[in-house]
């Protein structure tokens, strides 16, 4: 019974002394790995518009329209759900997985990207980033 007292303040008093994990997000980002999956983006010039990665999205967000007498995908950012699918089954390379996650809009028509956004490239990254190490399993996960 005394225990049952006691075991919480030592249990406080130990996660006192670890150290914390937060990142002040919008100063301060984590850097994401190499093999992270964000926005999916869209090199023009090496689009073939063989619809492959069309057919093999699993929530249709990708969609053929006409862009400079040419049939390139239109990305819907709302729909999609990050699995990579489309990259993977690219002939010509011409889709790529990117760092960015934060594409939030007011509407639901702000989230589609026609070809023309699509194939912009990512904002840079903050200029504060911290990466993930892990330190011994007394004092717990820092950042460097």
């Amino acid at each position: 019974m005394v225990v049952d007292i006691i075991r919480p303040f030592f249990l406080g008093f130990y996660h006192a002394f670890k150290r914390t994990f937060t990142v002040k997000h919008p100063f301060v980002r984590l850097k994401p790995t190499d093999r992270y999956r964000g926005r999916v983006v869209l090199n023009i010039d090496r689009c073939i518009s063989c619809r492959s990665c069309v057919n093999v999205c699993p929530n249709k967000a990708l969609e053929m329209v006409k862009f400079e007498k040419k049939l390139i995908p239109q990305y819907d950012a709302g729909r999609c759900c990050l699995c990579n699918l489309c990259v993977e089954i690219c002939p010509a390379i011409a889709l790529s997985m990117s760092y960015e996650v934060e594409f939030s809009e007011y509407t639901r028509k702000g989230l589609i990207h026609t070809p023309d956004r699509f194939s912009q490239p990512p904002k840079p990254i903050a200029e504060k980033t911290v990466t993930v190490k892990i330190l011994d399993k007394k004092r717990g996960v820092a950042h460097k």
